[in-house]
């Protein structure tokens, strides 16, 4: 995007050319900018930088703390004075602030009387173009003098142009501008005069020290500095002249302010981005590619999400079936504790073995317990009761019956005591 420059200066609209400079007059200051629209947005995907001093711009003094732009907008006192920096519809920027007396610091602040600006970049928008920044003609002459001003030698500057004079106070801390639109009679060239001539005059001098304690002067001028001011010949008599530059000088020094300055008139509105035609079509082609991924990458989640669900529900039916087979597995364990582990037992009937018991048990037994699990298995306690008990003899009479003691330690019997103990299994006679 092309860089291009423009003044408003006054009631005058300056633009360059092959020729140079050419300027065109107007009747208003309005009409000026009107005619400002129309040159800025003649000029398709070009970025603008303006050197903005249209009649009626106010420069005002502010005792302010030490800060930027966007503190200085939000400090109460400053919204109270100055409702300019809540406006949306108006322009303004500050210098940057610079110690004054008493400690304090001051800055210029530089406002809109009448909306203009505002325009200017809505027609910039409308042509595709941009306005990157917009300086006052007095940020812009500081920027074309700055050795002199920041050292102190240069004290005063003075713009110079048909139809438009403006004078600036570099003093630290006592900055101000004031600036004089069209025709000027007799009575603002003595306003002139009395600011480049009298702002310093403070106490008594020698006139041989008075140039020196006054500083110099910086002119800015277009044409013949002579044919522009009729004091020229005693403001250079003075001595405190500086070699005199011209709108291009000026305009250049306007172009490499950065645009972060807080002097930026425009700052206050939002500027649109610029994107050249190859990056917009990289930005496009890369939004298509996203949503391409976008779309895929929502198919891949829908079928994610529906292959997880079937898996979830899978996992849990066959979470059930095995808990319904573990459930099938713990009655067959309580099953096969049933089962006896003699496959005879199915074929033995107890009423058989509790009959056989009945008839070998003599009379002088008596039977204190009996017990027969479901393998076949037996125990019998007794306790002898009477005289004429034979333990060999019923031990033989089991054994040839259906309960058959264990071979080993099947038979326990304390004659001391009378008490027996048989363990063994039941089983067909004889077997």
């Amino acid at each position: 995007m092309r860089s291009h420059i423009a003044m408003l200066l006054g009631r005058s609209v300056w633009t360059r050319d092959a020729g140079g400079w050419r300027r065109e007059p107007f009747e208003s200051a309005a009409a000026a900018a009107k005619r400002l629209v129309e040159i800025l947005s003649a000029q398709p995907r070009a970025r603008w930088k303006l050197v903005f001093e249209p009649e009626g711009l106010v420069h005002q003094a502010v005792e302010t703390p030490r800060v930027g732009r966007s503190v200085f907008a939000s400090l109460s006192r400053v919204r109270g004075e100055f409702p300019v920096v809540e406006s949306e519809s108006l322009g303004w920027g500050i210098e940057h602030p610079e110690p004054a007396q008493g400690g304090a610091y001051s800055t210029l602040l530089h406002a809109e009387a009448t909306p203009a600006l505002g325009r200017l970049r809505d027609g910039c928008m409308g042509a595709t173009s941009r306005l990157a920044a917009a300086w006052s003609a007095y940020t812009a002459g500081v920027a074309c003098v700055p050795t002199g001003i920041s050292s102190g030698r240069t004290r005063f500057l003075a713009i110079l142009a048909p139809g438009f004079a403006a004078v600036a106070t570099c003093i630290t801390g006592r900055r101000s501008f004031k600036a004089w639109s069209g025709p000027m009679t007799d009575r603002d060239w003595k306003g002139f005069s009395n600011v480049i001539g009298d702002s310093d005059s403070r106490s008594p001098a020698a006139m041989a020290d008075l140039g020196m304690r006054r500083g110099g002067i910086a002119i800015i001028a277009e044409g013949d500095p002579g044919s522009l001011c009729p004091l020229w010949e005693e403001i250079k008599s003075s001595g405190r002249v500086g070699v005199p530059v011209g709108l291009d000088e000026l305009a250049t020094a306007a172009s490499r302010i950065p645009r972060g300055h807080p002097a930026n008139l425009v700052e206050t509105f939002p500027s649109p981005r610029d994107m050249d035609p190859c990056l917009a079509g990289a930005v496009a082609a890369g939004a298509a590619a996203a949503l391409w991924l976008c779309t895929i990458g929502a198919d891949v989640r829908r079928r994610l999400a529906s292959e997880g669900a079937a898996i979830r529900s899978r996992q849990a039916l066959l979470e059930e079936r095995l808990s319904e087979l573990a459930r099938n597995q713990a009655e067959m364990e309580r099953l096969r504790g049933d089962v006896p582990g003699d496959p005879r037992y199915t074929r033995f009937p107890r009423h058989l073995a509790l009959t056989a018991l009945a008839a070998l048990i003599p009379e002088a037994l008596t039977v204190t317990s009996l017990s027969i699990h479901s393998d076949n298995s037996f125990e019998i306690k007794a306790q002898v009761m009477g005289a004429g008990f034979d333990a060999g003899e019923l031990r033989l009479e089991l054994g040839r019956s259906c309960l058959r003691p264990d071979a080993g330690n099947g038979w326990s019997f304390n004659a001391a005591s009378g008490r027996l103990e048989v363990r063994g299994r039941l089983g067909d006679p004889g077997v």
